[in-house]
């Protein structure tokens, strides 16, 4: 430990807490872009038209049983194949957007059958149009259920941002910033101790953000009631 002391610089630390940083920026952004995708995604599936639901599914059960380090690989060398090359860090976050999308998706499609067809009939009935009665009963019902699944998606895809480093995407996310400080001062134990100590902060950000959305969102159900 003393020896640990002595080697681990406050560059270190620095290098570490930007990897965390990178890590976050990466899991808000593709969550958020994969969210949206499989909120539509999920939807087209809910519609029940052939020429939607079948291909969409194909694209959902391509990506959840090719595993996301191959496709790091494989999206990243097919533009590059293709004459589009971009930067890989670039493309690890587009995969990761595509990847999050199609668990979003089966998720959004559950939360979607799970409000009562009575209540849409009742919706429909009272003079509401299917998009009124999908944005004013069927999401708000719908998002309760599947709050919780989201969440846990969301807390997956950050320990899944690791992978970018298959690409060498630069600057390097937590773990990868956490291999080079290691490297460098061989106390990989401490090292990764640490980094562990990173992913639960941020995981827990997230967790509280979502749990005090929901205290809020259930607060103002009672007072509208």
């Amino acid at each position: 430990m003393n020896n640990l002391s002595f080697s681990f610089t406050s560059n270190d630390f620095l290098l570490m807490l930007q990897g965390a940083g990178i890590t976050f920026f990466l899991t808000l952004v593709s969550g958020f872009a994969g969210s949206v995708l499989g909120f539509l995604v999920g939807w087209g599936r809910s519609l029940g038209v052939k020429w939607l639901y079948y291909p969409l599914g194909i694209y959902i059960e391509v990506i959840r049983s090719v595993p996301l380090i191959i496709q790091f690989v494989l999206f990243n060398s097919f533009l590059a194949i293709a004459g589009y090359p971009i930067n890989p860090f670039v493309s690890g976050l587009i995969t990761l957007s595509l990847y999050i999308a199609a668990y979003v998706a089966e998720v959004v499609m559950a939360g979607i059958h799970s409000v009562p067809p009575t209540m849409v009939r009742a919706a429909r009935g009272l003079g509401l149009g299917y998009f009124q009665s999908f944005r004013y009963v069927v999401v708000p019902i719908g998002a309760r259920t599947v709050l919780p699944s989201w969440t846990g998606l969301m807390l997956g895809l950050m320990k899944d941002t690791s992978l970018i480093a298959v690409l060498g995407a630069s600057p390097p996310e937590l773990l990868r910033a956490s291999q080079i400080v290691i490297t460098r001062i061989q106390e990989p134990l401490a090292i990764l101790i640490g980094a562990g100590a990173f992913y639960f902060v941020m995981c827990h950000v997230i967790t509280l953000a979502v749990q005090r959305y929901e205290r809020s969102w259930t607060s103002k159900g009672k007072v509208e009631a």
